[in-house]
């Protein structure tokens, strides 16, 4: 790696990435953090150290298993030939992972011996925590019931296809939403009851189409509103006049629904202001979609936080952390992980850590402490490759594994170098680069992956036979009966590995009840092509510095807007004037 060499102001330093070999700041508050929670500074930028962590984090990708143990059918997030437990025989009493312990071979890498030790300890299925019935279709969720086809949904019901849904109940294809009730289509929303195809919107009832739009009702086509009702094209109307122009839509049909869409997407490039952040309540923060929280820097989806930086999707009490994936409830002074949640204090370089303190390397704990490079451990501590250890012994231990780890470091095909301080090596990750958030947020063909040394996942062949396709559909939601329950759609993407497509699909009875209750039409793509439209509403999970697009405004600001977007954006200030 190139020497650091010295920026402008003399705290902070500019480094390349041993990964994209791009330059990068360290900034003298990350070295602040870095010296409190005694880590060096890293060595990959902020983006490919998200994209390294994300490589780890299959969350959508599910695949038909057996427990290990009591035979149990699954629906698991590993799809190798790793040995996974159902949650009854995970936690209960007939094993115990410390039988998997491995003694520290000084002479070999850590990263090689954990890897090893990956391969053959039991993983549990996938990420399901708290009260969940009814839920096997569904990973990375908290506490509901009636999940299906849906992920990282906390305290949810009856919920499909959607996915960071919080508190929400009968809803479909949403993403990013929380307190939503008999939604579709919701994105970067909250607090919305019967509204569909709504953006950035929240506090909206029986409303369609509307983007940054709150405290309406009955609203359509329109964008920026605030306390209006019966407004049309953003245009006021009456009762009668606003019932009139939205019947003659033909929302039930799917040839309505698609017209109407291709108009909002017009109204959102051409003629809705959009606000440089979506940020609210929220003090001295950079980033995008933050609610309730203060010095966040660089972070986008985080909520009732505080001194977070380089983040993604961070809930409720996350405070002096950096570099998250997945975290909520409750974490403080962690680094370098995901999904670590409900109490987790120092947990460094971690994923899958519940109520665990003070461990680092490690993967699926629960109620842990003081463990390094462990795997499915559940109340341990002073524990090393599920190894026990004496406290004195362990804290002696772990001072020469982590010089170990400098002295003979991990270094993968692409020559780059893990030492104590980098999170996983991206090759030994369980999941292909597509089955992962990697590939949601920043996506690659297989040839592009494979060429930076990340894995890929072939698709499996799925035997199935198509019966009508998705433009032989009956275009009116009216004229549908229960036969169509009995189809396999096919969509027209034809199994496009972009978007993860799977070729075909159904419709499953809650799906088509509330189709018929909303009067909406069938959808015409499969759940993952879906979730690929939905994440076209999102701005990627990048900064630029712009001008605020407002006549005669020179106000700059950080923005997920890239400046080449056709989109109108505004600074708070002429913002506010605008819409309010």
């Amino acid at each position: 790696m190139e020497a650091q060499t010295k920026t402008h102001s003399t705290s902070s330093v500019s480094t390349n990435c041993q990964n994209c070999k791009k330059y990068f700041v360290i900034e003298s508050e990350d070295f602040n953090f870095y010296e409190k929670i005694k880590v060096p500074p890293p060595t990959f930028c902020p983006e490919c150290r998200m994209i390294r962590r994300m490589v780890w984090r299959n969350v959508r990708s599910l695949y038909k298993r057996s427990c290990g143990l009591c035979d149990k059918s699954l629906i698991s997030m590993y799809g190798d030939s790793a040995v996974v437990y159902c949650k009854e025989c995970f936690f209960g009493d007939k094993w115990s992972a410390l039988s998997y312990a491995k003694e520290y071979d000084f002479s070999k890498p850590f990263f090689t011996q954990f890897n090893g030790l990956l391969n053959i300890v039991p993983r549990f299925f996938a990420y399901q925590s708290g009260n969940l019935i009814n839920s096997d279709y569904s990973n990375f969720c908290i506490d509901g019931r009636n999940i299906y086809l849906a992920y990282s949904a906390v305290e949810c019901e009856d919920v499909m296809y959607s996915e960071s849904i919080d508190k929400s109940k009968n809803n479909l294809d949403c993403y990013s939403v929380q307190k939503l009730d008999n939604c579709s289509y919701n994105i970067d929303s909250e607090i919305n009851y019967n509204t569909h195809y709504a953006i950035e919107s929240r506090n909206c009832i029986d409303s369609y189409f509307i983007y940054d739009c709150a405290n309406c009702s009955n609203c359509c086509l329109s964008s920026n509103l605030r306390n209006q009702n019966y407004v049309f094209k953003n245009v006021k109307l009456t009762k009668e006049e606003y019932q009139k122009a939205f019947l003659e839509l033909k929302l039930e049909t799917i040839s309505g629904f698609q017209k109407s869409k291709e108009l909002f997407d017009s109204i959102l490039e051409k003629k809705a202001i959009h606000r440089f952040a979506q940020i609210y309540n929220s003090q001295k923060t950079t980033g995008d979609y933050i609610v309730n929280s203060k010095n966040i820097y660089k972070s986008f989806d985080v909520k009732d936080s505080e001194n977070i930086a380089y983040s993604l999707r961070v809930l409720q009490n996350t405070k002096d952390s950096c570099d998250l994936l997945g975290i909520g409830r409750n974490a403080e002074l962690v680094y370098e992980s995901m999904a670590t949640s409900i109490n987790t204090y120092k947990d460094f370089f971690c994923y899958i850590t519940l109520e665990s303190k003070e461990c680092e390397y490690s993967l699926i704990l629960k109620n842990c402490s003081n463990c390094f490079g462990c795997i499915s451990m559940n109340n341990a501590k002073y524990c090393i490759f599920n190894k026990q250890y004496e406290k004195k012994e362990y804290f002696e231990m772990i001072s020469k594994i982590k010089q170990h780890m400098n002295d003979m470091p991990y270094i993968d095909k692409k020559g780059r170098v893990f030492k104590y301080g980098e999170f996983f090596p991206y090759d030994i990750s369980p999941f292909g680069y597509n089955e992962t958030n990697a590939h949601d947020f920043f996506n690659l063909k297989k040839g592009e992956a494979l060429e930076k040394g990340y894995l890929w996942k072939n698709k499996e062949k799925i035997n199935y036979q198509v019966t009508i396709k998705s433009s032989a559909l009956l275009d009116s939601i009216l004229d549908v009966d229960d036969n169509i329950l009995n189809e396999v759609i096919g969509c027209p993407n034809n199994g496009n590995q972009d978007f993860q497509c799977t070729g075909a699909y159904k419709i499953v009875p809650n799906e088509f009840q509330f189709y018929k209750q909303k009067n909406l039409p069938l959808p015409t793509f499969c759940p993952n092509c879906r979730y690929y439209q939905r994440l076209k509403y999102r701005n990627p999970l990048k900064l630029w510095h712009r001008q605020c697009m407002k006549d005669g405004c020179t106000n700059e600001f950080e923005t997920s807007y890239a400046p080449d977007r056709p989109e109108i954006v505004y600074c708070e200030k002429c913002y506010q004037q605008e819409v309010y």
